[in-house]
């Protein structure tokens, strides 16, 4: 084999293993940047289920406080009479007519 074909055999081989190197470098960084979002993740997922918690602890015990009843809480629906009162406001709102002042039947103006 002559020099030149050494040389550049080397240098091919030289190329295909910084390649690989490359591409091996490229696998650890994107390993090591699914295990960051992946860690953030799971903290992020256990921060969440922490406030869920604490916002069930505190709407158990400081429901009734103000006004000292025991009923009002487990009653969140409307009852009927409320919600008729409802029903009848929108129905007045909706049978207001507005008067139209122009005639339909009039011809546009040149």
């Amino acid at each position: 084999m002559s020099k030149k074909k050494k040389f550049g055999l080397g240098l091919i081989l030289t190329g295909i293993a910084a390649g690989a190197g490359a591409v091996a470098v490229a696998m650890l960084k994107k390993k090591k940047r699914e295990e960051i979002y992946h860690e953030a993740e799971l903290k992020a997922m256990n921060e969440l289920d922490e406030l869920m918690a604490e916002a069930e602890n505190d709407e158990e015990g400081t429901c009734c406080a103000d006004c000292g009843c025991d009923n009002c809480c487990t009653d969140d629906e409307l009852d009927d009479e409320s919600e008729d009162e409802i029903y009848e406001q929108v129905s007045t709102d909706e049978d207001e007519v507005i008067p139209d002042d122009k005639d339909n039947n009039s011809e546009p103006q040149d």
